[in-house]
C-alpha cells in the first residue's frame, strides 16, 4: 500500500512538471530542531529537541495565478535528547522525507510570500542511540522495523506546514514545521506511542528566477 502511494505520487509529480509551463527546479539546505513525543499509559514525555541539517531538491509547478504544487525530496535528520542526573541520552535518526506541499502565492515584483501544507512520507535510512553517565559511553544501531529486536518503525505519514518568502531572482527563504502522524513505537499502540515532529529554517533557490504566471 506504501509503495502504491509513493507510486501514485510521483506519477502524479511527473504529469504536473510535463503538462505545466513554468515548472522549476530547486535546491534548499537549512537547520532541523526536531523531538520525539512519547506516551504511555496516558501519560506523554517529551525530553529536548536536537538539533540537526536538512537539504533537498524541489520542483515547484504552478497552476493557476496564486496557487502551485511544490513536491520535495529532502535528507532531514531527527532526534531528541534528554540529560539529568548526571546522564546523556540522544537519539539521532536520518530520514529521507517526501513532503508534497500546496502553495498559496502573493503576487509582487519584487517577489512574493507563499504558506502552504501537504502531507509528508519518511523513511528511516539509520539512526543511533547513545548514552553517557560520565564515566562510560555506549552507542546501538537503531534497526528499523516491527520486529521484537527492532527500536523504531522505518515509515512514517506526516502533515507538513510551511511559510516563507521568495525573493524575484530565485532566492527564497521558509520555515517548515513537520508533525508525524504515525506511531514509531515497533510493538504498536498497546505499548504506547511514539511520534516525531520537527520545525525547520531553510535557505533556497529556484532556477530561472521568478515564475511568470
Amino acid at each position: 500500500m506504501k509503495k502504491l502511494f509513493v507510486l501514485t505520487v510521483v506519477c502524479a509529480t511527473f504529469y504536473f512538471s510535463g503538462n505545466a509551463q513554468n515548472t522549476r527546479f530547486g535546491f534548499t539546505a537549512g537547520a532541523t530542531f526536531a523531538n520525539y513525543n512519547s506516551k504511555v499509559d496516558g501519560e506523554s514525555d517529551k525530553a529536548d529537541s536536537k538539533t540537526g541539517v536538512t537539504v533537498g531538491v524541489l520542483v515547484d509547478v504552478p497552476v493557476s495565478q496564486h496557487f502551485s504544487f511544490q513536491p520535495a525530496l529532502n535528507f532531514v535528520q531527527k532526534g531528541t535528547k534528554d540529560e539529568g542526573s548526571g546522564e546523556k541520552v540522544s537519539i539521532g535518526v536520518n530520514c529521507i522525507e517526501v513532503p508534497m506541499n500546496f502553495l498559496y502565492n502573493t503576487a509582487g515584483n519584487s517577489g512574493n510570500f507563499f504558506i502552504g501544507a501537504g502531507p509528508s512520507l519518511a523513511f528511516g535510512l539509520s539512526g543511533k542511540i547513545k548514552f553517557d553517565d560520565g564515566t562510560t559511553s555506549e552507542s546501538e544501531d537503531i534497526k528499523f522495523g516491527s520486529g521484537d529486536e527492532d527500536l523504531m518503525k522505518g515509515f512514517d505519514l506526516g502533515a507538513n506546514f510551511l511559510a516563507g518568502y521568495a525573493f524575484s531572482n530565485g532566492l527564497f527563504v521558509s520555515a517548515n514545521y513537520n508533525m508525524g502522524l504515525s506511531n514509531l513505537n515497533p510493538s504498536g499502540s498497546d505499548d504506547g506511542t511514539l511520534k516525531s515532529s520537527y520545525f525547520g529554517i531553510k535557505l533556497g533557490f529556484l532556477l530561472n528566477g521568478k515564475a511568470k504566471k
